[in-house]
């Protein structure tokens, strides 16, 4: 039952879990001190993942961003100076203030597709800046000596708009050696983001042979189903053989390797 509850904690967190499920989650805790403990722990690290502070762009960015307003400032600037030598010199020939009328939404529909590819080169640096920072802060926090810092640190691989290849690389470190249960399966549940590339498909295969916790055994084979890794299905039927295993994770590799077949 332990087992069972310890799996649906993070569910009942993010109101995934049934009702039925709940009530028997919450029937469990009260009854369980070792599974409650565990709860209020992980209840307050996660509560404190908010308190992160979001990366700043870094200096060098910030100048070249105020150059280029400062730049569309001068040009704002001129534009009275502009618009009396314009009055000065128009043309009084309908047809000519007309020739004159195109030329001018020409040319300002050319400078302003300009301008505005450069604004949007500009927010893409930024953007970019701002990804790789996030990358740096994950990968560091992976490294972590506390297991906190390392939950912190997947926890914010997850907020990242693209999960980069070192960063996938670390989390697939985290799932086959990271020693504790929690950050394990925690970076299972981040690899699901990247569960359409085959190489970290084959990697959460090859880490099922190597698992002895019951609760990751459980949630690698459900991330294995979900991705509908139909290659998975050889190294199912033969986890499932395997000596000494929970029966309860046994019967669940049996109906995981059925539902991989009924993908077919």
């Amino acid at each position: 039952m332990c087992g069972w509850a310890k799996e649906r904690i993070a569910a009942s967190w993010t109101g995934e879990l049934e009702p039925g499920d709940q009530a028997k989650l919450r029937q469990h805790l009260s009854e369980c001190a070792e599974c409650a403990h565990e709860m209020t722990q992980l209840t307050a690290m996660w509560d404190r993942l908010t308190d992160m502070p979001a990366p700043e762009p870094s200096r060098a960015l910030q100048v070249r961003w105020e150059a280029t307003l400062e730049s569309l400032g001068g040009v704002v600037a001129e534009k009275p100076g502009l618009r009396w030598t314009w009055a000065a010199l128009w043309p009084q020939q309908p047809v000519w203030q007309f020739a004159v009328a195109v030329a001018c939404l020409v040319v300002g529909l050319v400078v302003g597709a300009q301008w505005q590819r450069g604004a949007k080169n500009e927010v893409a640096a930024l953007r970019e800046e701002v990804a790789s920072t996030k990358e740096m802060v994950a990968l560091a926090l992976l490294r972590e000596q506390s297991a906190s810092e390392r939950l912190r640190g997947v926890d914010y691989s997850t907020r990242m708009p693209r999960v980069e290849p070192e960063v996938i690389a670390a989390l697939i470190q985290a799932v086959n050696s990271d020693t504790s249960v929690n950050v394990r399966l925690a970076a299972i549940d981040a690899l699901s983001r990247a569960a359409g590339q085959p190489q970290v498909r084959q990697s959460m295969e090859q880490s099922l042979a190597r698992q002895e916790s019951p609760t990751v055994q459980a949630a690698l084979i459900g991330y294995l189903v979900d991705a509908r890794d139909r290659q998975a299905l050889g190294a199912l039927q033969q986890f499932a053989k395997r000596p000494n295993l929970d029966d309860t994770v046994r019967e669940r590799a049996g109906r995981a390797a059925q539902q991989l077949i009924e993908f077919r």
